[in-house]
């Protein structure tokens, strides 16, 4: 096995969230339990690991003598990942076993301002109780964030938030909250008699019977024919000569005269 395809191994297995196939890959490729993992030399086990929260997964590679700060070719740590993407539980192992809060990344920012940075209160929120305070401020986010292309976040607000430590489960959105859409109504069953293009992305407006079965109905009876017949009959009483106003004449057979049912009008 190639030394790329051993790397892709435990990639995967980090990220099906596997302790027991990490600790055997490691204790076989020692090397990988620091080394970068990825392609492009940005990732290794523990980034990899804090930036999925896989907690038990960073504690196996620990108990390996992983270095908790070891940032691959990103910059990054582990715990600037964990703060980054909202991945609590992956912060408190971190810190708990000696993850260094104050290391400092690209735009020398440290963990702290990577939570506050990506809206990530709940993080932002645990490292400045535990006394690691954002290092720039809101104006200085705002550019960092235009550079790096990042969604909005209210940065005045999270900071703010953070001074008066308000509890995480207190706050509002201070990214965009997510969008709400009302579902779509769509007929369950296709009928194979449809001929409309669009018709599965409509409100089904004709709800007797339900599509399901209306395979087993002539094709008269099927809601749209009745439908387009009424129009018809519509459409022809209109046109219908006025000295006789209960009689409809078959313009495509001028023989046939039909007796308009005018109770079918409804």
């Amino acid at each position: 096995m190639g030394n790329s395809e051993i790397k892709h191994s435990l990639w995967v297995a980090i990220t099906a969230n596997d302790p027991e196939t990490v600790r055997n890959i490691c204790i076989k490729y020692n090397s990988l339990i620091n080394d970068p993992i990825s392609d492009d030399n940005k990732t290794n086990a523990v980034t990899r690991a804090a930036f999925l929260d896989r907690p038990h997964i960073l504690a196996e590679l620990s108990a390996l003598g992983a270095d908790l700060n070891r940032a691959a070719k990103s910059g990054i740590s582990a715990l600037m990942w964990a703060a980054a993407r909202g991945n609590l539980e992956s912060v408190k192992f971190l810190l708990n076993f000696g993850a260094d809060a104050h290391q400092k990344g690209p735009n020398d920012l440290i963990a702290t301002d990577f939570a506050v940075l990506y809206g990530f209160y709940n993080t932002a929120h645990y490292l400045y109780t535990n006394g690691f305070l954002p290092t720039k401020s809101a104006e200085e986010y705002q550019e960092i964030k235009k550079a790096m292309q990042i969604n909005y976040v209210d940065y005045p607000g999270i900071l703010m938030s953070l001074q008066k430590e308000i509890p995480p489960d207190v706050v509002p959105y201070f990214t965009l909250a997510p969008i709400k859409r009302e579902p779509t109504l769509t007929d369950p069953v296709r009928d194979p008699e449809e001929t409309w293009k669009d018709w599965m992305n409509r409100v089904i407006e004709f709800q007797k019977p339900p599509l399901v079965e209306r395979n087993s109905l002539p094709a008269a009876l099927q809601p749209q024919n009745t439908f387009t017949g009424k129009v018809k009959i519509l459409m022809r009483l209109e046109n219908a000569p006025a000295s006789h106003p209960d009689i409809l004449i078959d313009h495509e057979d001028a023989r046939k005269v039909v007796p308009v049912n005018t109770s079918v009008i409804k």
